[in-house]
């Protein structure tokens, strides 16, 4: 009986422990899409208030796209 006990609070410990750290990595990976929404609106924001864009501007910015900018 205590064995089965131990075993199960040894169980419990370790679902814990995997939630604290499932928890911090949603924290972390929220923040990271917070960042890259925000600086991708930026961009969209940016063109849009740039006014028409001239074709070597847009060729400019599918490059930078392409290369991850």
């Amino acid at each position: 009986m205590l064995t089965t006990v131990n075993r199960l609070a040894k169980g419990i410990i370790a679902v814990i422990y995997e939630v604290a750290l499932l928890r911090t990595e949603v924290l972390v990976l929220r923040k990271a899409n917070k960042k890259l929404s925000k600086r991708r609106r930026a961009k969209k924001i940016r063109i849009r208030l740039g006014g028409l864009l001239t074709i070597q501007e847009v060729q400019d910015l599918l490059d930078q796209k392409a290369m991850g900018k």
